[in-house]
């Protein structure tokens, strides 16, 4: 589907084309073939870049080709009610005259990117490079709200884990650091593409504008070495957790058999006085049946107060 499309000439947006004067903006958002195969034959685009703007769900990439370099982006979005991550494709068609963008999912609104640039002329008429720095941009910055949302769940779950009277659940564990896994996995691939972008040596790329991509690297870099601290933290999570369940096991299963061994004592005498046999020692003693029931008491509270002195119960 078209989003928009305009021709920007000194930076304004214009109806009429003069002929080597400003750069094409072209939007589309989840468009089928029949729709990209007119931009195709119009602005030359690759039939390999086509294939991979439209498909979708492609690692994070710069490729050149004789008529335009091409890009893939990944957006990523935070859902706060569900506390995962949704990840996104952007396809970026980009030489001097045009800029294609496409884009599979919403997780990244090109119109208000496109209204900012708008209301400032003086960054458009720097050309389609513009376009992409800021589109970089706002990409790396949505990184960064993902990183603080997923590191407010990291320290949350951090602090239930060692909280005597909140269990961490195990499988939130796994959720997050599969959450974060997936996180890292759609923005780490970028490093390679803003490197050679930052070095100013990409065919169709503005190279002044290479200190600009540099400082959105640095951003994402910061990016990805906070999200490896919070992996780090939750596997560590994970292994304490795992060692607290342990733990608790191991209390449980010793006052069970603190419980079993004060009960086996009364259970064995019964036993031995229960069988039916008419000669066993003390048998016909007055007050046998009640020293019996005294003896096995006390043994019962001994070993409970052994027990309880030593925390088994």
């Amino acid at each position: 589907m078209l989003v928009d499309s305009a021709v920007y000439i000194n930076g304004v947006r214009s109806h009429e084309v003069e002929p080597g004067s400003g750069f094409t903006w072209v939007g589309l958002l989840d468009p089928k073939v029949d729709e990209i195969q007119d931009y195709q034959q119009k602005f030359s685009l690759h039939s390999l870049a086509v294939e991979d703007a439209v498909m979708g769900r492609q690692r994070p990439k710069l490729d050149v080709y004789p008529r335009h370099s091409f890009l893939i982006l990944k957006t990523v979005m935070f859902d706060t009610e569900t506390s995962r991550i949704v990840v996104g494709d952007i396809g970026v068609f980009i030489n001097e005259k045009v800029i294609v963008i496409v884009r599979h999912g919403d997780a990244i609104p090109m119109r208000s990117i496109r209204a900012d640039l708008e209301q400032h002329p003086d960054r458009l008429k720097e050309g389609s490079t513009a376009v992409l720095h800021e589109v970089l941009d706002r990409l790396v910055d949505q990184y960064i709200d993902v990183a603080w949302n997923l590191q407010e769940d990291v320290e949350s779950l951090e602090d239930m884990v060692f909280d005597d009277e909140i269990p961490a659940p195990s499988a939130r564990l796994y959720t997050v650091k599969r959450e974060l896994l997936e996180f890292r996995r759609a923005v780490y691939p970028l490093i390679e593409p803003l490197n050679r972008l930052a070095s100013s040596e990409v065919p169709h790329i503005d190279a002044q504008f290479a200190p600009q991509f540099a400082d959105v690297r640095d951003h994402l870099m910061k990016v990805i070495d906070d999200v490896n601290t919070m992996n780090d933290l939750m596997e560590a999570a994970l292994h304490a957790n795992l060692a607290l369940i342990q733990v608790q096991q191991n209390v449980d299963m010793r006052k069970i058999s603190a419980w079993v061994g004060i009960g086996a004592v009364p259970t064995m005498v019964a036993g031995i006085y229960g069988m039916n046999f008419e000669h066993l020692p003390e048998l016909q003693w007055k007050y046998g049946y009640y020293i019996v029931l005294g003896a096995l008491a006390a043994i019962s509270a001994g070993l409970f107060r052994v027990f309880r002195k030593n925390n088994w119960l």
